[in-house]
């Protein structure tokens, strides 16, 4: 989780233990709450620009979508994270699209140039089988922070994909919880309060969702790939290591890089390719 600043968690630490029920309304707003927009930056915005645009309705929403490259080409969807946007992947994109890859990627609910205030992963794996049903088998989808919780979610419950990679990954939905109570100093003894409550009203049809978001207890099929930053301070590498561990014959790349900045280097950048380039010949 991002850094807070050391007001806002006093304030969490000290309601909470005074005014427990104070604490977890705003704990849930907070959870929930993205914020605006993050602007294209300058480096990605010649990316961007060119990008081939479409639209999509979820969840009452208009969702932008991405794409580069040759049609013809094998499609590689790429999955952004929390308070993130489809530009951020612009190294990447490049990347994939010198290949000759077809790249695919879109603004979540909430985020970028989409429409709406609020988003779940229920958004983001529909956005993902749709536009996986129009693209048809992809070659690898690709995930990153929260973005790979999602992606790694669609595959292990039926998606087409030949390869998955992670990308600093949130390896669970009981993670994210944590992560966030933690970075908001919520006393310990409302850690589980906080996630009955965020499970109960963003999932209520949903019986376990700490259960179902997991990617260490359900391990994706597909050849899968870890890259995480060893200087991440939002996600600890411990966690892409737990999903590694969880998932045989997985590759677990660690760059010098920080959270975001792990999608810009050019480890990142080759491992990414060589295991698409490799599911597409074991495919074949």
């Amino acid at each position: 989780m991002p850094r807070i600043h050391p007001a806002v968690r006093a304030a969490f630490r000290v309601t909470g233990r005074v005014a427990p029920p104070l604490a977890l309304a705003a704990s849930y707003r907070a959870f929930r709450t993205i914020g605006a927009p993050a602007p294209v930056r300058t480096a990605d915005r010649a990316v961007h620009e060119r990008a081939r645009r479409g639209e999509l309705r979820v969840a009452g929403e208009r969702v932008v979508t991405y794409a580069w490259g040759d049609p013809a080409g094998d499609p590689v969807l790429l999955v952004h994270g929390w308070r993130s946007r489809a530009s951020r992947f612009a190294r990447l994109v490049e990347t994939l699209e010198r290949s000759g890859r077809h790249v695919l990627a879109y603004d979540a609910v909430a985020h970028g140039d989409s429409t709406g205030r609020y988003t779940t992963i229920l958004d983001h794996l529909a956005i993902i089988r749709r536009i996986a049903d129009d693209a048809g088998p992809l070659a690898g989808i690709v995930g990153h922070s929260f973005g790979a919780l999602a992606a790694g979610t669609a595959v292990t419950e039926g998606l087409d994909a030949a390869t998955y990679t992670a990308v600093a990954a949130a390896p669970s939905f009981d993670a994210l919880n944590d992560g966030f109570v933690r970075a908001i100093d919520l006393p310990a003894a409302l850690h589980d309060r906080h996630a009955r409550r965020v499970a109960a009203r963003l999932f209520p049809d949903e019986p376990d969702p700490a259960a179902r978001f997991d990617l260490v207890r359900h391990p994706v099929a597909a050849p899968a790939l870890f890259v995480h930053g060893s200087r991440d301070r939002e996600i600890p590498p411990a966690s892409s290591r737990a999903v590694h561990a969880a998932h045989p014959g997985s590759r677990l790349v660690e760059p010098d890089a920080g959270h975001n900045g792990v999608l810009d280097v050019p480890e990142t950048l080759d491992a990414v390719l060589g295991h698409v380039t490799a599911g597409a010949v074991n495919s074949a």
